[in-house]
């Protein structure tokens, strides 16, 4: 399969025929679009106009959802506790009592801490390293009580749960007496924690049998837990349908979801708008994109059928798109879609778990890089559907300026 090779076309720089042998023309030569005839693209039966976002709001769970979201921009990265957490497991929005318990993401005996205390919201991540032989895990959750009182029986109820099994012991956490950890073998362990009408939620796993190395984890993860949490206004539920659901037009420019139901993924939980903190946690690779987003001024995410990203600007754009499509051991680099050869796919190795797909494409229009995905046929052959998205995407973007 032929591979595209390159980053950039450099605009071309054409002087005037006045200008003599000896003149030089100052400036720094940056990427350039392709031209691309729009017209001529096959979106197949994908949406090629931009749509406005307009999410099913039957009930209370999906007002808390949109709440829960917005958690996500301030729950701790795991990359940044430990840079080897590198594999992605479950990235969680809860939205009612028993949504941790339906998911299969909290055990079952702990659903009486989170009814009884009337749990409104809630954000969970969870990552590993690569290392089978030496195994580490972090998973951090953020549970929003309706009071102080509420999150500090909660906390109370989650450390009692977790105790009643026998023989597990306390951890002492240094600078934070109240957090409730406790472990049973010092490989694994956890952590309650109430700050405000939260709970924090901590477990943490490390290769060998450690109960400094367990503490110290608890107090690095806690501290930045605490830091992000000093920034974090919880929304009174009743106000949150007041603010707009996509107040700077992100998640317009992001292609829905397909309405013949050929998207990798079933569920859509994670569509809404996320600033650049809380799309990492939904990134393969967290510690690269964290530098890339910084770099190039990543500050606002639309989740929809398609992700699309807000850069600085067009060579910001570039760069992403290189950070985004830059490929593992045992990925490959597809070939562009036919008529859009600025967009770079890639073959992935393995299932991404987010969104069930192993194959993506990153499109490039002004300032805005947006992913689209699909899954290889059975047979590995590339699905059609997947260039017909990435046609598709460049269509919204190109429309919606």
């Amino acid at each position: 399969m032929k591979v595209r090779r390159g980053l950039f076309g450099l605009l071309a720089v054409t002087a005037a025929a006045s200008i003599g042998c000896s003149s030089s023309i100052t400036g720094t030569p940056q990427p350039g679009l392709t031209p691309v005839d729009v017209r001529s693209l096959n979106t197949g039966s994908y949406a090629n106009e931009p749509t406005a976002y307009e999410p099913d709001i039957s009930g209370a769970a999906e007002v808390k959802n949109i709440e829960a979201r917005r958690m996500l921009n301030y729950l701790v990265l795991p990359t940044d506790i430990d840079k080897e957490l590198t594999i992605v497991g479950d990235v969680e929005l809860f939205s009612y009592p028993e949504a941790p318990f339906i998911r299969k993401i909290l055990p079952d005996k702990y659903q009486p801490a989170t009814v009884d205390n009337n749990l409104l919201a809630g954000a969970y991540v969870s990552r590993i390293n690569p290392d089978l032989r030496k195994r580490k895990k972090l998973i951090v959750s953020i549970l929003r009580f309706p009071t102080e009182e509420a999150s500090r029986k909660a906390a109370d109820d989650f450390d009692r749960i977790t105790n009643a099994d026998a023989g597990r012991h306390p951890i002492t956490v240094d600078g934070h007496p109240d957090a409730r950890a406790s472990s049973a073998d010092d490989v694994t362990a956890l952590s309650f924690l109430a700050k405000g009408p939260f709970v924090i939620l901590t477990n943490v796993g490390v290769p060998l049998p450690d109960q400094s190395a367990l503490a110290g984890i608890f107090k690095k993860t806690i501290d930045k837990q605490f830091e992000l949490l000093d920034r974090l206004r919880p929304t009174p539920l009743d106000d949150v349908l007041d603010a707009p659901l996509d107040p700077e037009g992100i998640m317009r420019r992001a292609l829905p979801k397909s309405s013949d139901g050929t998207d990798p993924f079933l569920l859509d939980y994670d569509f809404g708008p996320l600033e650049a903190a809380g799309e990492l946690h939904y990134e393969r690779n967290a510690v690269e994109m964290q530098a890339a987003f910084a770099e190039n001024g990543v500050d606002l995410v639309g989740r929809r059928g398609g992700i699309v990203y807000r850069t600085r600007d067009l060579p910001a754009a570039f760069r992403l798109q290189s950070a985004l499509v830059r490929l593992g051991k045992n990925d490959e680099e597809l070939s562009a879609p036919p008529g859009l050869p600025d967009v770079r796919c890639v073959k992935l190795d393995s299932t991404d778990m987010i969104r069930d797909h192993d194959l993506f494409c990153a499109v490039v229009y002004g300032r805005y890089v947006a992913v689209v995905l699909a899954k290889a046929k059975l047979s590995g052959a590339v699905d059609p559907a997947l260039y017909q998205r990435a046609a598709a995407q460049y269509s919204v973007l190109a429309k919606s300026e």
